[in-house]
């Protein structure tokens, strides 16, 4: 009879833990082998929350996808992955709890779209997480990563909009990924860990809030697009490490007032500055060789250019629109000028171009309203399509005798009075000039001059 009195209380006793004990809303999942596949939505309880069993070992693939009624759920200390997709468009989650040493991996686009999500911990144990793990989860503020985690996934926090602050403090991690924090538009602060090698393309493109940042020291890559459109970013000292900074990783940086170059970088690539509009020096390191297309244009501030001894190359634009420019010193070295390359430069007053420069591009000039005085080549032989274009501060100008073609409207709408050509035989003419007024030619050439095609409307002496 005793014996069967003990059994009956030890038999209670077991009911009542495992009924203390037992994780809310495990009816509504759908568990096999450890592995946790469905959770079906309408068997969620009424305050939204769930506690996984200890049994699961692994959130599958879209386990909780769109399951709008979860608010809140605990993730037990025997969780060790969590799969693509796991709780794509909860809409309702607000909070997520993982135990500590349980989650290694976190699946791409894992809680993307938990547009009410506000609060994550991540276990010191996270080793990875995936691509747009936390997409579209507009009300995060606040995030650590973790010591453990080594490889981030692209775009991980693309579109968090109300992302304030991201604590890194893990000292593993070698790159950031690809639009890690695109369009984190209230990011404010961010210290990257020493660790860091990469910054990949658009990696803090678009973080409009970002006033500072503070790049590792043994940093060698900056990419594509990294910190466009960081409309509040003030200065940026790039560490000499670096020896490559992408096309555009500058663009629109509108409040940028102050950048500090590597030295050793070679190339300065397209739209590197572009509309950095409060941009107002730059010393360009001398081991750079090529300045490309439109990489400093539209920045309407910038009064002082150190440029390089190595340059031997200035591309398409690359200064179009620097209307603050008074003054430009080329390195001699420099042998190639492109198309509008000081277009709109509208304060710029002088300029010797150096002596490979045989070629002078089309629109070089344009619209350089306060140009007075240009030194050409001793060695020049042809004169682009509107080169001096609008130079209506230029009143003379020299062109030495080896010019051989003057393309078409060279002079147009410059204030031009007097130009001066050594040319023994008039250079060829594209039909026009674009200047009617006096030239001087060599007393031998005057009726050549006078009967060639672009000169004859001129007072040729």
């Amino acid at each position: 009879m005793k014996t069967t009195t003990r059994t009956y209380i030890l038999w209670f006793l077991l009911l009542c833990v495992q009924f203390l004990t037992a994780q809310k809303g495990v009816e509504a999942l759908f568990i096999k082998e450890g592995t946790l596949l469905k959770c079906e939505n309408n068997k969620i309880p009424a305050d939204g929350r769930i506690e996984l069993p200890r049994t699961v070992k692994m959130i599958g693939a879209e386990a909780f996808k769109d399951c709008n009624r979860l608010k809140s759920i605990d993730i037990g200390g025997g969780v060790t992955a969590i799969d693509e997709r796991a709780f794509l468009g909860c809409a309702a989650l607000e909070g997520v709890e993982m135990l500590p040493n349980s989650v290694q991996q976190i699946g791409a686009q894992a809680f993307a779209y938990c547009s009410k999500l506000q609060s994550v911990t991540l276990p010191n144990s996270v080793t990875e997480i995936g691509e747009e793990a936390f997409r579209g989860c507009f009300l995060l503020q606040q995030v650590d990563i973790p010591e453990s985690v080594t490889v981030l996934g692209g775009r991980v926090f693309l579109d968090n909009t109300n992302l304030k602050e991201v604590n890194f403090i893990t000292q593993n991690l070698r790159v950031i990924p690809s639009g890690l924090f695109y369009q984190c538009k209230e990011l404010k602060k961010v210290n990257l860990p020493a660790s860091v090698r990469h910054l990949k393309s658009s990696a803090f493109a678009y973080c409009e809030a970002l006033e500072e940042i503070l790049l590792p020291e043994a940093l060698e890559v900056v990419g594509d697009d990294c910190f466009e459109y960081c409309k509040r970013l003030k200065a940026i000292d790039i560490p000499d490490s670096v020896i490559y900074i992408g096309s555009s990783a500058f663009h629109s940086c509108t409040g940028l007032q102050q950048a500090k170059l590597p030295y050793g970088l070679r190339h300065i690539l397209n739209d590197t500055f572009l509309d950095c509009t409060a941009l107002q020096a730059i010393i360009i390191p001398d081991t750079v060789e090529k300045i490309n297309m439109h990489a400093f244009r539209n920045c309407t501030s910038l009064a002082a250019v150190q440029f390089p001894l190595a340059l031997t190359d200035i591309y398409y634009g690359a200064f179009y629109g620097c209307k603050n420019l008074q003054e430009i010193t080329l390195p001699d070295e420099v042998k190639y000028i492109g198309v509008f390359a000081f277009g709109e430069c509208t304060s710029l007053q002088a300029i010797e171009l150096p002596r490979a420069v045989i070629e002078v591009a089309a629109k070089l000039f344009y619209n350089c309203s306060s140009l007075k005085e240009v030194k050409l080549s001793k060695f020049t032989t042809s004169i682009g399509v509107q080169t001096f274009y609008g130079c209506s501060s230029l009143a003379e100008l020299r062109l030495p005798a080896t010019v051989e073609k003057i393309d078409l409207a060279a002079f147009e709408n410059s204030g031009l009075t007097e130009l001066h050509c050594k040319a023994v035989t008039p250079p060829e003419v594209n039909r026009s000039l674009g200047y009617k007024g006096k030239v001087v030619v060599p007393y031998r050439s005057v009726e050549a001059y006078k009967q060639a095609v672009g000169w004859q409307d001129c007072a040729v002496e």
